[in-house]
């Protein structure tokens, strides 16, 4: 695990300090799975699309072991938009990868909220320095995206 790690956190330090642009796109192989993080911003229709044309999905995350192994790779400026939505049933939260009810729901304090009137998709937000969280959002708001493959 340790040699799939080191290389992805010398990509990480090299954003971190400015070596690459901050939009470079890499593909991740953390945990036995391939992400692609995008920081390009786009609307959760568009952040799909733009998966599904890579042969992925927008993230599923199963697991807070999951969203801690991913933690390190996110950037605590961006948020990420889900596969998860309440498109069909208000208040029931659906993976678009499975159709299936999200496997795991990790709000933040106050969320779901709907907010902006029409809150159907779901972002990992960081609600704190350290902490990212799930918020729902307008689908049609511009976030970067997180793509997964297997």
């Amino acid at each position: 695990m340790f040699s799939v790690l080191l290389p992805c956190l010398v990509l990480w330090n090299a954003l971190l300090l400015g070596a690459f642009p901050l939009d470079r796109q890499s593909i991740l192989m953390v945990g036995g799975k391939d992400y692609y993080i995008s920081l390009d911003k786009s609307n959760w229709f568009e952040a799909t699309n733009r998966c599904r044309q890579k042969g992925g999905f927008l993230l599923n995350l199963e697991s807070q072991e999951e969203l801690e192994l991913l933690r390190p790779f996110l950037h605590p400026a961006y948020s990420y938009w889900l596969s998860i939505n309440d498109l069909a049933v208000r208040g029931v939260y659906v993976s678009e990868a499975t159709g299936l009810e999200a496997p795991f729901l990790n709000w933040s304090a106050g969320q779901p909220d709907n907010s902006d009137g029409d809150d159907r998709c779901v972002e990992l937000w960081p609600s704190t320095s350290s902490q990212f969280r799930m918020n729902d959002l307008s689908c049609r708001r511009l976030v970067a995206f997180i793509c997964q493959f297997n």
